[in-house]
């Protein structure tokens, strides 16, 4: 994989918000008119172009401070193994431990920043009525299922990160282990 395909890979893994954090980030050396945010390739064109030797360089700095760690962590790995290593997929014990941990405001970060449906959330507490363990570990199981291929510790790990989730870096942080 060349540089070209690596600096556009990356850009590809964005959402549309963390594209414009992206552009916005960018070292001065690339003028701020050039940051189109609108086509990925010719934003991984103005990279190559501004910043020919340190490109790579250049995208984990920036994907640090989004923060987007996992997408370094498969940057890092293409840069010494010439190929990303594959998304590790979240396991039933990382979302047990994760379940132990979140507390009461489980449902919250279920509406918010997984995507969840209340309804959904009051059938794990009905099937779960006296273990609310068991209903957190139902709804991220059902996050899995719902995410597939993108259900990623890593993924999840950037989810919870998210400004605005009640949630202590200790609860998840096991999650980039």
């Amino acid at each position: 994989m060349d540089e070209r395909e690596r600096v556009l890979g990356i850009l590809e893994e964005l959402t549309g918000e963390e594209l414009k954090k992206f552009a916005y980030l960018l070292p001065d050396a690339i003028p701020h008119g050039k940051r189109d945010t609108d086509s990925r390739v010719n934003l991984a064109k103005v990279i190559l172009q501004y910043c020919p030797e340190n490109a790579l360089d250049v995208l984990v700095e920036v994907l640090n401070k989004i923060p987007k760690k996992d997408l370094v962590l498969h940057l890092k790995g293409d840069l010494r193994r010439g190929a990303p290593p594959p998304p590790k997929l979240v396991s039933q014990e990382q979302l047990m431990k994760l379940a132990r941990k979140m507390g009461k405001n489980w449902k919250e970060i279920g509406i918010l920043f997984l995507g969840m449906e209340i309804s959904r959330l009051e059938q794990f507490e009905e099937e779960h009525s006296k273990n609310m363990t068991m209903q957190i570990f139902s709804m991220l199981c059902d996050w899995r299922n719902r995410e597939k291929n993108k259900a990623t510790a890593c993924d999840l790990y950037n989810i919870l990160n998210q400004e605005g989730v009640e949630l202590d870096l200790s609860a998840y942080a096991f999650l980039l282990e």
